[in-house]
């Protein structure tokens, strides 16, 4: 109830509090198209807030050897208000050069009301296959 002559106070408008979970990164050699390597990065995206979900948009991939990329998410999967999906993305460079052993793992997102985001996580890089 509101007193006579008082405001009601603001409503805190709802919130999307997402986090890159448990993130493992491998790197496996290809010889198709070419010769080169593979990322691998296994990860859940959690969505700890409860009011509002979030579609994942834009990924960025920091190496510790000095490479870096971005790209869009492949069909864009949306993880709901409370809720955790587990995703993978991967990263194929055509070259001669020592893999890197570090990555820093960036998301993008736009939340249920339309409001941009990111979040990063970093892990260290498993060499696998022969590497």
């Amino acid at each position: 109830m509101i007193a006579c002559g008082s405001t009601p106070s603001p409503t805190a408008p709802p919130t999307t509090v997402v986090a890159i979970v448990g993130l493992t990164a491998t790197v496996e050699p290809i010889t198709t198209p070419a010769t080169g390597i593979l990322y691998r990065l296994t990860y859940q995206v959690h969505e700890s807030g409860g009011q509002l979900g979030a579609t994942l948009m834009t990924q960025h991939f920091a190496l510790s050897n000095g490479a870096a990329t971005d790209g869009a998410i492949n069909s864009s999967p949306h993880v709901a208000a409370g809720a955790t999906i587990t995703i993978q993305s991967t990263l194929s460079i055509l070259t001669t050069a020592p893999p890197a052993t570090h990555v820093v793992f960036t998301i993008g997102y736009t939340d249920d009301n339309g409001r941009v985001g990111s979040v990063s996580a970093e892990a260290d890089v498993a060499r696998i296959g022969g590497l």
